[in-house]
């Protein structure tokens, strides 16, 4: 194996993770001339939790140059976000007034997939099915990145330099932790994701053929006394439906988390009457939802991005437009540096804090608004919750 001479980059920016974020940043470095290689663990062949795309969204993605791949896409329009939050009554916050449009519910293999190939188009070089095995950063500059890739069974290892590391490895953080990064959690938020599987049909849903909530596109939000649950129906016919409560309030037993939810899901109404025609395909999924960030996004030559920077609670709806603006604005702090300005990267931290801080404001607000539990456990965490 040839080892790159160290004062030979061969390119200049590596980024660990082909999520959303990962692919927004290299996209954009990509076109703005930089050499970029993405290291991917997966094949985008697996299932993919993480939706709901808002209505503003689409700035992102038309700044990314594929909103036209996106529409052809198949994703679902979502005309309003219905609640039944701090009342019995069920609100809907309809979308005909947004400038932007509607929201979107995802086919997240295929939104992933399709970002990843931007980036290839772009020019960036990617790596599926990759581990990253060290990291370490050169005497003189730069880092020198060792990983396997390949078809299971037929993987071998690469070696690179890299000028920079943009960390889009999620919530873990993975690289940034090991640069000293800490990572700061408000709370113990998770998520049962329960994906369904609706009947079938021989023609398009007829009012008078369907029933309640069947076909429904709009995503439904609603509380209940240790938790909430949030639901939405996807492309293919199917829906997912995630009860949203604290880890240790779950059942230890994994094996008896599947009856946990639909025991839950008996005490939603709003959620159980538009779920009542489907199956549950498998046993629902854990998957971490908690509010939480980095002490510090980025260092000497790296960024953290998307989830790996700042993780937000599904309830703000942010998680998706953040990971493409967060990739979109690493990419061209990144652009800047490599072209010569002499320029720190404390403008992207301050950006982050900024994001941050208006996400704790509507956090508040927005668990503010649920009273109808003062006895919980989860909602009293929920109105004395403080960040660092």
């Amino acid at each position: 194996m040839n080892v790159p001479s160290s004062n030979q980059p061969e390119c200049d920016v590596v980024v660990l993770g082909g999520g959303p974020a990962g692919a927004a940043a290299a996209i954009t470095l990509a076109r703005g001339g930089r050499s970029v290689v993405v290291i991917e663990k997966s094949q985008y062949d697996e299932v993919r939790v993480g939706e709901a795309l808002p209505p503003a969204a689409r700035v992102s993605l038309a700044q990314l140059e594929v909103w036209q791949p996106f529409l052809t896409a198949g994703h679902l329009p979502s005309p309003a976000v219905r609640s039944v939050w701090g009342e019995e009554e069920v609100n809907e916050n309809h979308f005909i007034c947004n400038p932007y449009g509607h929201g979107w519910h995802l086919d997240r293999r295929k939104f992933d997939a399709m970002l990843a190939r931007a980036a290839e188009q772009a020019g960036a070089r990617l790596w599926c099915g990759a581990q990253v095995g060290s990291i370490r950063r050169l005497a003189a500059t730069g880092w020198r990145v060792e990983f396997t890739a390949g078809i299971t069974g037929h993987t071998r290892g690469h070696q690179l330099h890299a000028t920079s590391v943009i960390d889009a490895t999620g919530r873990r953080a993975v690289f940034a932790r090991q640069q000293g990064a800490r990572r700061i959690n408000a709370d113990r938020l998770v998520g049962l994701a329960g994906f369904l599987v609706a009947p079938s049909r021989d023609s398009e849903c007829t009012e008078d053929q369907r029933s309640p909530g069947e076909c429904d596109p709009c995503t439904l939000v609603e509380a209940c006394a240790d938790g909430w649950w949030y639901s939405a129906l996807l492309p293919g016919a199917r829906w997912i439906a995630t009860y949203m409560t604290d880890a240790d309030l779950l059942p230890r037993r994994r094996d008896s988390w599947r009856a946990f939810w639909q025991t839950r899901l008996q005490h939603a109404t709003q959620t159980r009457a538009r779920l009542q025609a489907c199956d549950l395909d498998g046993a629902p999924r854990l998957v971490p939802a908690n509010s939480s960030r980095l002490d510090c996004v980025s260092g000497r030559d790296w960024l953290a991005v998307g989830d790996a920077a700042i993780a937000f609670d599904p309830l703000a709806s942010q998680g998706l437009m953040h990971a493409l603006a967060s990739g979109i604005r690493a990419g061209e702090a990144l652009n800047r540096r490599l072209a010569g300005e002499t320029i720190t990267l404390d403008e992207y931290d301050t950006r982050a804090s900024e994001v941050f801080g208006a996400y704790l404001r509507l956090y508040g607000v927005y668990y503010g608004r649920e009273q109808r539990w003062p006895q919980s456990v989860f909602w009293r965490r929920r109105h004395a919750v403080r960040f660092e």
